[in-house]
């Protein structure tokens, strides 16, 4: 009977781990901009066994820990971050290594000024057109660092899905358990 229970506890916790998982998941385009499925893949569980009795919920990148916790991102080069501001065609549109700020200014008819007159924030800018129709588009804000807000809410989902749904999964595995057993 004992062999039975753990087989159902870790069934159970197994079982409320993926739910977790799938909740996080759910949640990510009310939260970010989804550009890709790389995060959504990178959300992963571990399974429990019938002798730890532990299963955790895991984010893989290490990226979205400042979006759990909010923080000062800054470049990891020292130097200033680039902030897209006109780079991307659309706000879901994936930023290419051709539309990064250094491939930028490799090409004509991109380079680096301030973002207002007298101002001592640059940016990188686009010009087209010549004359009468010459215009400049900013295309990235040069910045030391960027302030980012805790928006991911991993945490709390995890804790909320635990709290939630455990007690059916283990009424559901203690079942199947049982069924089994006889």
């Amino acid at each position: 009977m004992e062999k039975q229970l753990r087989f159902a506890a870790a069934l159970a916790l197994t079982n409320t781990a993926k739910d977790a998982q799938e909740e996080v998941r759910r949640q990510l385009p009310q939260r970010f901009t989804i550009r890709t499925g790389w995060v959504a893949k990178g959300i992963h569980v571990r399974a429990a066994d019938k002798n730890t009795l532990q299963t955790s919920v895991r984010v893989l990148d290490p990226f979205m820990r400042m979006q759990e916790f909010g923080g000062d991102k800054q470049s990891p080069f020292g130097d200033s971050l680039g902030v897209p501001v006109g780079a991307r065609p659309t706000p879901t549109s994936v930023t290419r290594p051709g539309s990064f700020p250094g491939a930028m200014l490799q090409r004509k008819g991109y380079f680096i000024a301030p973002i207002k007159h007298g101002s001592h924030v640059k940016g990188v800018w686009k010009r087209t057109g010549r004359g009468r129709r010459e215009q400049m588009t900013l295309m990235y804000v040069f910045s030391k660092q960027v302030r980012l807000k805790p928006r991911f809410g991993f945490r709390e989902t995890v804790r909320r899905m635990a709290m939630e749904q455990f007690p059916r999964r283990f009424a559901e595995a203690l079942r199947q358990a049982l069924a089994s057993a006889r």
